[in-house]
């Protein structure tokens, strides 16, 4: 996706907002340099998530801080955790049960940190059954349905830390159809990610036939950096599963799929592009 004007206040915005995180002092000198950096990328064309993925690079570099988010990281698992059954009663209760577990792992994305309006891990216990009442207002789940089944192979691609331990109940159902699912976590701490490290926390080591990281440190997935092994695990996919804006900015131009992007689309130019109104839950699925 080609990053707008809309997009810079919202990347500065997350500057200042993991500089004050993790190294106050240095919030100035981490806008210098993050300022910098964004002026050498914004160019006509680039896509979001490359030119967010240089920003913050040279801001962590600058704040000396490897994981500016890790303690937000942390409560955002916890609070997830107290929410499984609640989100799991919701799964058992619909006639839906896929639908609805596309619904919860969506509903997970709020907790990513950083964007005006998403601020505190708590938040999620008051919001949950709003957003499962919403249901979805771009609704591809039963494409979906028609990719899997025994023999097929999923491709997942995890986004934040808290949303990740709801991702569980929906691997669960793509798993009971008899498709084998890979989960594919950040190679490095970037923003509210999770990594290899925190993937044990969110039950996601036991929750996968396989997990695999990016080998890389991006925003999103830079698919011109993809080592042979996840080169290939895309390309023999069945279905690849998107979580989160960050991976459709990088991966919506990137001739990939079948995709189903599953996201609360929480910023106007990202809704658009998919064809959503700002504060939907989509699951689109694009070939």
């Amino acid at each position: 996706m080609e990053i707008t004007p809309e997009c810079i206040p919202c990347l500065l915005g997350r500057v200042l907002f993991e500089a004050e995180l993790c190294a106050p002092h240095r919030a100035a000198e981490a806008m210098r340099y993050g300022l910098a950096a964004l002026h050498e990328n914004y160019v006509p064309g680039a896509n979001s998530a490359e030119v967010a993925t240089k920003v913050h690079r040279r801001v962590y570099q600058t704040l000396g801080c490897e994981d500016p988010y890790a303690g937000l990281k942390e409560r955002s698992d916890m609070v997830a955790a107290s929410l499984l059954d609640r989100a799991r009663d919701f799964i058992e209760r619909s006639d839906d049960r896929l639908e609805a577990a596309v619904l919860v792992a969506i509903a997970g994305n709020v907790m990513d940190f950083g964007i005006p309006g998403h601020d505190d891990p708590e938040q999620l216990r008051s919001d949950l059954d709003g957003i499962l009442g919403q249901g979805l207002h771009v609704n591809d789940v039963g494409r979906l349905r028609r990719m899997l089944g025994p023999g097929r192979k999923v491709v997942y691609l995890t986004d934040n830390c808290g949303e990740s331990v709801l991702d569980r109940l929906l691997v669960e159902e793509l798993r009971s159809t008899g498709a084998m699912v890979v989960g594919v976590v950040k190679g490095a701490p970037v923003l509210t990610d999770v990594t290899m490290d925190e993937a044990p926390r969110a039950g996601l080591d036991k929750a996968f036939d396989e997990i695999l990281t990016t080998g890389m440190f991006a925003v999103g997935l830079d698919v011109k950096r993809m080592d042979d092994r996840l080169r290939s695990l895309m390309g023999s996919a069945d279905v690849i599963i998107s979580k989160g804006m960050a991976n459709y900015e990088s991966l919506s131009d990137a001739g990939i799929g079948p995709i189903i992007y599953l996201m609360r689309a929480k910023c106007r130019p990202v809704a658009e592009a998919i064809g959503a109104r700002k504060g939907d839950n989509v699951a689109k699925l694009c070939v």
